[in-house]
């Protein structure tokens, strides 16, 4: 399908769809019988080409650390790539028939395009993976669903508190099958702590480290005042005209500013993927325009986490609590503080506070009554003993001692030292920590059972074939968005609010002068469902 200006005001078959406005009475595509969906990705940068792709053509058997084998390529197939930038569109699908080749699978030539419409427009499409930078995330995953789209969208899922309201209204009004890109949550690590916490080996949860952020360097916590240019004295070169990318479609809803290639990277001679930038464009995540800053980017893991094991995936925090750090003297953070702020969560027993504090060797810790349990990518520990405030001093001793080798794993610590913890055989590893731990706490029969997910992009393929929920599904992801926004407009405005978790909107008059959705989407990019 060829799209102009004409397509656009006076109408085709797809004109409903072009214009935003689709209807979303979109019956599910007619399938023959062990036919596999089509998927289209949007968005075609590093975490597409490198993380995503290689999942859904079969190149890749897993993820991070875990060891499960699928082949997706028996489910689906990937036969258009999208992305505002020509060359990256076209370099994406050439490296989808390469990949498919290379597994010798057959399949037709990937198909590209330049603008995400002509995707939501093709009745052959049946599921999208979005990969955009976070601004565009919400808008074009709700048009997605409008127009009968199973949809996978990366993490955060949502830029504001506006547009969480609305993709969850959206899947709920659509009936789509939704995956936000939370994989930690596939990942069985983050399961078994969250099983330990959930069944209260570790007693009442008081407290919780969320732990993301380079305190007082160039990215720390939040985003950052809205900025040209990555570095001043190298404006020229990085406002080059690039004549093949959509500048104003790269923007979408946010506010007009100069062409940046650290923004949009134009990595034209990348040896390993021409067109397609081999570096994760941080400039854009920490714009306040387009990003949460860290809040956003690893925020949105270990704060999901918390959630997790705080069983809040349909509530959140009712207080955030202002950090009392120093103001950061860092040109670039417009004298923002960095970590520190709090959120205090009511639990029937009493509130729970969630600390922000920066990277540590756990990303997230629970401090429960009767012991603790620290998790992070390729670490897991379980400590048991009474109950213990975190202090400097205690996050220093579980910090130290979760540098030993392989994952630790101690039953009994005493006071605030936490004693001698016992080293899982370095031959065991991350595997034999959580076989330790699941065979302690019988956590197989535990009363308490989360939702067990191989890999998070393998469940997306496999609940939109049986139309079951996902692990994600668009409330679990926006409210962990929610959780990163909270914490950023801490930061950016330094102060605290009282919060409605059910409304998702300030409570008691506080929250007053800080917007929850943008002032005025661009081009008339609003989100509406």
């Amino acid at each position: 399908m060829k799209l102009n200006r004409r397509n656009f005001l006076f109408g085709s078959a797809a004109a409903t769809v072009l214009s935003g406005c689709a209807s979303g009475n979109v019956p599910l595509r007619a399938r023959e019988k062990g036919e596999k969906l089509n998927v289209a990705l949007i968005g075609y940068g590093m975490q597409m080409w490198t993380a995503l792709l290689p999942q859904f053509v079969g190149a890749k058997k897993g993820w991070g650390s875990e060891k499960t084998c699928f082949h997706l390529p028996d489910l689906c197939r990937v036969t258009m790539v999208c992305d505002c930038d020509k060359v990256r569109a076209k370099t994406g699908a050439n490296h989808v028939d390469m990949e498919y080749k290379k597994n010798s699978v057959e399949q037709p030539p990937c198909r590209h395009t330049t603008d995400f419409r002509e995707v939501l427009a093709d009745p052959t499409i049946d599921l999208v993976c979005i990969a955009t930078p976070d601004h565009w995330h919400t808008y074009i995953a709700v048009e997605a669903m409008k127009s009968g789209k199973d949809v996978y969208c990366e993490k955060p899922l949502t830029y504001n508190v506006d547009e969480s309201r609305k993709i969850i209204e959206a899947q709920k009004k659509y009936g789509r099958i939704f995956q936000c890109g939370s994989m930690q949550r596939s990942w069985d690590v983050f399961r078994t702590a969250a099983m330990v916490v959930r069944n209260g080996f570790i007693g009442d949860v008081l407290y919780v480290d969320a732990n993301y952020g380079i305190a007082g360097k160039k990215l720390g916590g939040p985003s950052h005042p809205l900025r040209f240019f990555e570095d001043p004295e190298k404006a020229a070169e990085e406002s080059k005209p690039n004549p093949n990318l959509d500048w104003d479609m790269w923007l979408g809803p946010s506010k007009y500013r100069p062409y940046s290639n650290r923004l949009a990277p134009a990595d034209y001679k990348n040896a390993k993927m021409p067109g397609v930038h081999c570096w994760y464009p941080m400039f854009w995540r920490f714009d306040d325009e387009i990003g949460l800053g860290y809040n956003g980017d690893w925020g949105a893991h270990h704060l999901d986490i918390a959630q997790w094991g705080l069983d809040m995936d349909k509530s959140g925090p009712y207080r955030i609590i202002p950090s009392t750090e120093p103001h950061s003297t860092n040109l670039y953070h417009g004298g923002r503080r960095q970590y520190g702020m709090k959120m205090l969560f009511k639990k029937p027993y009493g509130d729970v506070e969630l600390y922000h504090g920066p990277f540590g060797v756990w990303g997230t810790v629970f401090y429960g009554t009767k012991g603790v349990v620290a998790v992070n990518r390729g670490k897991i520990a379980v400590w048991e003993g009474a109950a213990v405030k975190p202090s400097p001093e205690v996050r220093k001793t579980i910090d130290k001692l979760g540098q030993l080798e392989g994952c630790v794993l101690k039953a009994g610590y005493t006071g605030a030292d936490y004693g001698t913890a016992a080293s899982v055989k370095k031959d065991e590893g991350l595997e034999g920590a959580i076989a330790a731990i699941k065979r302690i706490y019988s956590l197989d029969t535990a009363p308490v059972q989360l939702y067990k997910s191989k890999n998070q992009v393998l469940n997306f393929v496999e609940c939109a074939i049986s139309r079951k929920p996902t692990i994600s599904p668009a409330e679990v992801g926006a409210r962990g968005a929610v959780l990163c926004q909270l914490c950023n407009m801490s930061y950016v405005y330094d102060t605290g609010f009282d919060w409605d978790p059910v409304k998702m909107e300030f409570a008691n008059g506080t929250g007053r002068g800080i917007p929850l959705k943008r002032d005025y989407c661009r081009n008339g990019w609003e989100v509406v469902v």
